[in-house]
């Protein structure tokens, strides 16, 4: 029942990969209707080929704002809960190998005390998922976009904007709220917005 989803993601997909280039994909749709389901199944199609890193938007708390951000970081660089702020911040920038882009994003992970301007931030992020896509295409999915902050909707417009030869699937999902506050979202060149409808009942029963 998601054929026209799916031919659609596949497309983003093949852009991704023969162009080297940056797409912004949102699947939106009511709890329930197959938001995960969808994502997970396009994750199985690529992932073999792929660097697939994950975040997820949280709907309230202290430093969330670029929680989806520090989250693929952590990822990226194996950083555990277990490690200290010391031996998370050399992972860091084992992992980043550029001390300016992994200082802003140690700022924005809390690792340092230093603060940094939000064009710097998205900067750091931008080249953050540049050097992730190098040896691979890259696939960052964060979850529940409709909780995330306005700056950390700004940073995935940024790198879906200036990031240069760069084969990055930025895959969202969100409920309708998203579209409420923030009507354009997903309307902009390099951008797609697939908004989920129930399943028939055939499709449901298959």
């Amino acid at each position: 029942g998601r054929d026209e989803e799916l031919a659609a993601l596949a497309q983003a997909w093949n852009e991704v990969c023969s162009g080297r280039v940056v797409r912004l994909v949102t699947v939106i749709g009511d709890a329930g209707l197959g938001k995960s389901r969808l994502i997970h199944e396009v994750i199985q199609r690529n992932g073999a080929d792929a660097t697939v890193l994950r975040g997820r938007c949280l709907p309230y708390g202290d430093g969330i704002t670029f929680w989806p951000l520090l989250m693929m970081v952590r990822e990226a660089a194996d950083i555990r809960d277990t490690d200290s702020p010391e031996i998370a911040l050399n992972k860091l920038r084992q992992a980043v190998g550029d001390t300016d882009v992994a200082d802003r994003l140690a700022s924005a992970a809390g690792l340092i005390t230093a603060s940094f301007p939000l064009a710097e931030l998205n900067w750091a992020a931008r080249k953050f998922f540049e050097r992730w896509s190098s040896a691979a295409p890259l696939v960052a999915f964060v979850d529940d976009i409709h909780w995330a902050e306005p700056a950390f909707l700004d940073l995935l417009e940024h790198v879906q904007l200036s990031a240069v030869d760069a084969p990055i699937l930025l895959l969202t999902t969100a409920r309708h709220d998203l579209i409420e506050e923030r009507a354009a979202w997903g309307t902009q060149p390099g951008s797609v917005r697939l908004e989920l409808n129930p399943l028939s009942d055939a499709a449901a029963a298959q």
